[in-house]
């Protein structure tokens, strides 16, 4: 991989859709430094684009019409976004315990879902280094959801300290790609639209709620 490779279009990167390139101009600005623009990055597609769960393959131009997605999607349209930028932005993938999204899940998603799953996120390049910026969980899911629960957290991203998934629940951590549209090409191995309906109906409940369910 080169340094370019982390600035390019992909399949499903699609950077250079129009409407990629406009909010990301509504969010930047090319008076302030890559740290800066970068977290307005983050802190758009954290809380203004909802967690919902969604096939992996979704380009990065869809997410943003959609205004939700799972983590893959979010992480796309970050990546997308940042890369148009000039900010050179990377896929960080771990192997997960699904307990991870047990506050969230549907009981038939979480049923069906392999004890080890695939989480994506976002890592970028600051001041020399790699730094994860995770924008997958929103306030208002994390407010319903994970506020009590072990191992969460929400706080503020500076871009120089990384924010990830807990230790707690990372099995294995695959690496960095600059391009992973061979996992997004993967058939989904039980999705439907009606589970993801199911799915997406409940998360909607608990973001209804008023206070969080906790451990669960």
């Amino acid at each position: 991989m080169t340094y370019n490779d982390f600035l390019s279009a992909t399949k499903y990167c699609d950077l250079e859709n129009p409407e990629i390139l406009n909010q990301t101009n509504r969010l930047i600005s090319s008076n302030d430094s890559h740290i800066a623009n970068s977290i307005r990055i983050f802190n758009w597609v954290r809380d203004e684009v909802k967690y919902a769960f969604d096939y992996w393959n979704v380009k990065a131009s869809e997410t943003l019409k959609k205004m939700r997605g799972i983590c893959a999607n979010k992480a796309n349209l970050q990546i997308a976004m940042l890369r148009n930028a000039g900010i050179p932005a990377a896929y960080g993938l771990f192997r997960i315990k699904k307990e991870a999204l047990k506050p969230i899940a549907h009981k038939e998603i979480y049923y069906l879902s392999a004890d080890i799953i695939m989480h994506v996120y976002c890592r970028v390049f600051l001041n020399g280094k790699w730094i994860s910026a995770d924008a997958t969980v929103d306030k208002e899911l994390f407010d319903a959801a994970y506020l009590n629960v072990t191992g969460w957290e929400y706080r503020d991203w500076n871009g120089h300290e990384d924010i990830q998934m807990s230790s707690q629940y990372v099995v294995e951590d695959i690496g960095i790609f600059a391009n992973i549209d061979k996992f997004m090409d993967i058939p989904p191995r039980f999705l439907s639209h009606n589970i993801l309906q199911k799915a997406n109906n409940y998360i909607n409940q608990l973001c209804m709620r008023k206070e969080p369910i906790g451990n669960g």
